[in-house]
């Protein structure tokens, strides 16, 4: 019995130094975003706070991050929206209706995920140009649909546990009040399955947020998403280690701003599974 307090202990305490490791890279990010780059090659270890400005994230701003971070948004938000649509639609499809190769077809939508991005991504290429979807506006709409088809095999996985567990008893009796399939998804299922829904929001939103091969490949620089910025405020000739850092800042807020507003739902949904009864 001696043992366990003592082994709980090494594991937390090998946790939180883990988690101090972690946080030292974003603490150096953090402070050589708000002093000067003459500082910062001094060591940003030096810094007072005498030497504390926000410049470098006006700066980063208003070289082309705005833009940058405003087509995210439009490629994130749109592409996870409708990803839990389908995957909605999907899981529900597969977790409480029969119908031909249903086996068969889940699993080639659940493979999907094994799929590398890079083993497509040229095929990729003409395919849009041929939907029309490789020019101005329309490239936030092919995007979108891509990010949607890598996701909806990752989606359907994630919830079609969620929408398995609801219980038959109250389905059937909402089937007895008349209600459709749409019904039951819209007034029952989805209710009961929130945290689920919200779990992947949560991931998929930072997955497709965090991408950058996708958004290099498939969108000009009129389109492309802030990871893209992020590489193009540093260049070869040019080092400004401040605008990045300050850029790197920015780019985590979303995200993170999302996590800890959505973190009750996400917890939930995590061990949802793990409770029975």
């Amino acid at each position: 019995m001696k043992g366990r307090p003592l082994t709980a202990m090494a594991l937390y305490g090998s946790l939180t130094v883990l988690s101090v490791l972690w946080l030292v890279p974003v603490a150096a990010a953090t402070m050589i975003s708000v002093i000067p780059i003459e500082q910062t090659r001094l060591g940003w270890w030096k810094s007072g706070f005498a030497d504390l400005t926000i410049d470098n994230y006006r700066r980063a701003w208003e070289q082309g991050l705005s833009q940058y971070a405003l087509n995210s948004l439009v490629i994130t938000v749109g592409s996870v929206a409708v990803t839990l649509v389908v995957g909605a639609l999907a899981s529900y499809a597969f977790a409480r209706m029969d119908f031909r190769f249903k086996r068969i077809t889940y699993f080639l939508l659940v493979t999907t995920m094994i799929v590398p991005v890079q083993l497509i991504l040229i095929p990729m290429l003409p395919w849009l140009r041929t939907l029309g979807l490789s020019g101005g506006g329309q490239q936030f709409l092919g995007i979108v649909l891509v990010h949607t088809a890598f996701g909806a095999g990752w989606a359907i996985f994630m919830m079609y546990s969620f929408f398995a567990e609801v219980p038959e008893e109250l389905l059937e009796a909402a089937r007895l009040d008349g209600a459709s399939h749409l019904d039951l998804l819209r007034r029952v299922v989805l209710p009961l399955t929130l945290p689920g829904l919200v779990s992947f929001a949560i991931i998929d939103f930072v997955f497709v947020w965090n991408d950058l091969l996708l958004g290099l490949s498939l969108l000009d620089r009129d389109h492309q998403p802030i990871t893209v910025g992020l590489a193009n405020l540093q260049s070869p000739h040019l080092a400004q280690e401040d605008l990045v850092a300050a850029g790197s800042i920015m780019a985590v807020l979303p995200p993170l701003v999302l996590f800890a507003v959505l973190n009750r739902y996400y917890v939930r949904g995590l061990f949802a599974g793990g409770v029975k009864g």
